[in-house]
């Protein structure tokens, strides 16, 4: 019984530890993240006005594909630019080998969000910026993932999923709906 709890307990201490919800974690005091062009940011560019979450995204992380499936059926019914996904993908991950721990580069390249065209995403609009890898784990302790937050429009986290639940899409629809700045979903087929 002990062991079953100390596993438990194991499992959900996993994911950031330093990204709480109330905390404002960016802008970081130092670079974290490099943006498609290699530029080092230190903070997340502009939402205008759009509902703004965080995904921490990492290449070998199953659930993952999960959690995209999630956020792309509550955005579903909301007009174009609602949502605003930041999308930080990992470079580095642990390997565990004979020789010890490892990182190395993603064992499997990051995939693109699923469903539809890229051209056809709805309400969510995507900045895919990359983790640096180093600089990020030291500022925020992430090891694992997925891991969605929400942010308010002063970049503080106002909620934090870890992994993903099949009731995930029901909650993210209600969060965006609650926070909208155009509150009516759009109609089918506009």
């Amino acid at each position: 019984m002990a062991a079953l709890i100390a596993g438990l307990l194991l499992m959900t201490g996993c994911g950031p530890k330093a990204i709480t919800v109330g905390s404002h974690p960016f802008p970081a005091g130092n670079p974290v993240f490099s943006d498609v062009t290699g530029k080092a940011l230190e903070g997340l560019p502009e939402a205008d006005g759009a509902v703004r979450f965080v995904f921490l995204e990492f290449p070998w992380c199953p659930a993952c594909a999960d959690v995209w499936r999630a956020v792309r059926t509550a955005a579903a019914p909301f007009s174009p630019d609602t949502v605003r996904i930041y999308r930080v993908l990992f470079d580095r991950e642990t390997v565990l080998s004979p020789a010890g721990r490892q990182e190395v580069p993603p064992l499997h390249p990051a995939p693109l969000p699923e469903g539809g065209p890229l051209e056809d995403r709805g309400a969510l609009k995507v900045t895919t910026l990359s983790a640096l890898p180093d600089v990020f784990h030291k500022e925020f302790r992430v090891s694992h993932g997925p891991v969605l937050l929400l942010l308010d429009s002063e970049g503080k986290v106002e909620r934090r999923w870890i992994g993903f639940s099949t009731g995930m899409s029901r909650e993210l629809s209600s969060e965006i709906r609650n926070r909208s700045l155009v509150l009516s979903p759009r109609l089918p087929g506009t």
